[in-house]
């Protein structure tokens, strides 16, 4: 990590002295508005009132979104592959949602099992999950995609698809780095989120010099972060 570093002001965003212990969550948070504004501007054609949101993976990414999406949407589920009992899960469901177990409920069947979503967001970087997503939408439904897959080919039933998003009025986006103005919108968002779900989420902070504990993945461990100092 470089002592100093320059950028142009235009670019920077100050974060509140009472969000610094939270503040690297800003950025994660950001690509998350960005995603629900693209989904909002491919539907502004016409009236579009979500009710239904449907998060994939239950990484720390997933978690954050769902939480946001609290405020948007009347009824929340998030995919995942892990078993009860699980700190993820736990979170999902205090967050009001649904938790959909992948190995039981494919995303293609969501929408058979439970109901066809408003809005997906994926961020699990399963390449067959953004076709998927098709199948899992409702009428006027956008899927937004943020994972970054392997490459991977194989077999899809892309007459299907393409019927589906053409009769159906469905969408699927890309979204990636957010901008200035998301940046701003994240801080406030951060603002607003519980501070029992930020415990939760946060599951390890670690100095440079334990670095390889901050790596460390498993079953309990959420999101890890490395303190280089203390304010």
């Amino acid at each position: 990590m470089a002592e100093f570093f320059t950028s142009p002001e235009e670019f920077l965003v100050s974060i509140p002295e009472a969000l610094w212990e939270h503040g690297f969550l800003v950025e994660p948070i950001s690509n998350s508005e960005k995603a629900l504004q693209h989904a909002y501007a491919t539907r502004s054609a016409f009236e579009w009132s979500p009710e239904s949101a449907f998060v994939l993976g239950n990484g720390s990414l997933g978690l954050l979104t769902l939480a946001m999406c609290r405020e948007q949407f009347d009824r929340l589920y998030c995919l995942g592959r892990r078993d009860r009992p699980d700190p993820t899960i736990d979170i999902i469901e205090s967050l009001g949602a649904t938790y959909v177990d992948s190995r039981e409920t494919p995303v293609d069947s969501v929408a058979e099992v439970y109901e066809p979503m408003d809005f997906v967001y994926e961020a699990t970087g399963y390449a067959k999950h953004a076709f998927e997503t098709i199948h899992a939408l409702a009428a006027n439904g956008v899927g937004v995609l943020l994972g970054i897959p392997d490459e991977w080919e194989f077999d899809i039933n892309g007459g299907r698809l393409h019927s589906e998003l053409v009769l159906e009025n469905k969408a699927l986006v890309g979204s990636v780095n957010s901008n200035v103005a998301q940046y701003r919108d994240a801080i406030k968002t951060l603002a607003e989120f519980d501070d029992w779900f930020l415990d939760e989420l946060l599951t390890g902070v670690f100095a440079p010099s334990e670095h390889d504990q901050a790596f460390k993945t498993g079953d309990q461990v959420i999101k890890s972060v490395i303190e280089f100092d203390t304010l």
